[in-house]
This record gives C-alpha cells, sequence and structure tokens, in this order.
C-alpha cells in the first residue's frame, strides 16, 4: 500500500520544533530538496535561512546575502520569508562555505536553517571521502539524498567518489547498483550515515518517476526501515507528490 503524504515535511517526519537545524548530503538532488523544504517552511510562516558547508550553485532569481551582512539577512527574510547566505566569490557570485561561528550567528536571525553540506557534481549516489561529509556541529538533522536512477548501472558511471564507493560496496567498477547496495550506503558509518552521530537520520530517494515499476524503491524502504530508519521515495521534479511512497504498516 503506497501513503501520499501532503508535503515533504510530513513525507520525512520532519519537526522543525525540534530539529531546526538540517544539514542535506548524498547525491544529486540536495538543492531541489532544501529548496522544496524552504518553500513548505515559508509557506507555514517560518523565517528559512538556505546556506552550505561546502560549495553551492547561486541562483540569480533567490535573495542572496553575504553570511556576514546580518542586515541584508534579515530584510530579505522580512521581505520573502527566506534567504540564502553565504560567502559570495567573484562577478558570477559562486557560493561557499562560511566559518562555524557565522553559521552559529545566523541561527539566530531564523526559525529554521537549511545546509547543504555535501557535494557530489549531480550524480545520484555517493560514499564520502575522508574529510566529507561537512555536517556543522549545530546540526539537529540529517538528511541523505540518493537518486534511484542510479539502480542497474555500473558504479563507474553513477557515483561520485566512484573507486571508493566501489571499495565500499566491493564490487567493480562496471559492477550495476542493486537494491541491497543502497541499503548498505545509506546505514552504514563509512557510507551516507557518516557523521551523523546522534542526530536525527532520514533518507530520501529521489526519481522514482523513473523506474518502471515501484519494486526496487519498496524493498529500499522496507530494508531501510528494517534498520530503523525513516526514510521515503518520489521525485522532486513531479509537480505534484502523488508519486511519493512512504513505507506503511502492511510493507513490512
Amino acid at each position: 500500500m503506497i501513503k501520499s503524504p501532503e508535503n515533504y515535511l510530513e513525507l520525512l517526519k520532519i519537526n522543525v520544533e525540534e530539529t531546526p537545524v538540517i544539514a542535506v548530503v548524498g547525491g544529486g538532488g540536495k538543492t531541489s530538496l532544501i529548496f522544496r523544504l524552504m518553500e513548505e517552511l515559508v509557506a507555514l510562516g517560518k523565517k528559512v535561512i538556505v546556506t552550505t558547508t561546502t560549495h553551492m550553485a547561486y541562483e540569480p532569481h533567490r535573495p542572496l546575502a553575504s553570511g556576514r551582512d546580518f542586515k541584508l539577512v534579515r530584510d530579505n527574510i522580512e521581505k520573502y520569508g527566506y534567504t540564502m547566505a553565504a560567502e559570495i566569490l567573484g562577478e558570477e557570485k559562486k557560493l561557499r562555505s562560511l566559518p562555524p561561528e557565522i553559521l552559529a550567528d545566523l541561527k539566530e536571525c531564523c526559525d529554521v536553517l537549511l545546509i547543504e553540506a555535501d557535494g557530489s557534481r549531480q550524480l545520484p549516489l555517493k560514499v564520502p571521502a575522508e574529510w566529507e561529509p561537512v555536517i556543522p556541529d549545530i546540526a539537529d538533522l540529517v538528511i541523505s539524498v540518493i537518486g534511484l536512477d542510479c539502480l542497474g548501472k555500473p558504479i563507474r558511471q553513477t557515483a561520485h567518489r566512484m573507486e571508493r564507493t566501489s571499495e565500499f560496496l566491493k564490487k567493480s567498477l562496471d559492477a550495476p547498483v542493486t537494491p541491497e547496495d543502497i541499503v548498505k550506503i545509506a546505514e552504514s558509518i563509512c557510507g551516507l550515515f557518516k557523521n551523523v552521530e546522534d542526530r536525527v537520520y532520514r533518507v530520501y530517494l529521489n526519481k522514482s518517476d523513473i523506474l518502471p515499476d515501484k519494486g526496487p524503491a519498496e524493498e529500499i524502504l522496507k530494508g531501510l526501515k528494517e534498520n530503523h530508519t525513516v526514510a521515503a521515495a518520489g521525485s522532486l521534479k513531479t509537480p505534484g507528490i502523488a508519486e511519493n511512497l512512504t513505507m506503511t504498516e502492511d510493507m513490512v
């Protein structure tokens, strides 16, 4: 049975009163998920800041402030309900991380702080390197993103840090990615659970709309549920959310 929640906050069982600082890690889809969450939060009247501990694409249509310009941060939030805040580099306004003390100050300027805390070069799958992900100490919740378009395709085509992913899975670079591989990567402290520690943890499986059937997504969700991980699958490109899946008791 498939349950279709009303929004992504419900889909991922996120309570921002308890976990107001959210770090998003993993594969492609992180930025899209962050802005979907931002839209839902602003609609609820929450003041939101979007930032990064690595790098993030500049989107000219979005309000942006230097993370050190707290007046502009507050002005943007007052006008738009949210703002992006980061170090701004050059005329192209490439965005990069802020020092931890600035992140802590930004937290005091908003109700919810959304942080892109990892890079993947838009590839769907990732096993982090030794220095990754960059989850700040102030994070309350970590969401791992995995693109289901990696299923059945060779590791070398779908994984950022493909050699590390191959080594972790003990498979060749030409081996296809399976549902079992995704569960292993999502759950391991050497995979996407790395540096999560005692924080609240969620997994989002993106691009379920590209699957011929929902069987593989449901298999992954079941495997994650057996490990007591809250997870959901869906498509961030789908106009509505009818494609979103979450585990129900009768899927166990």
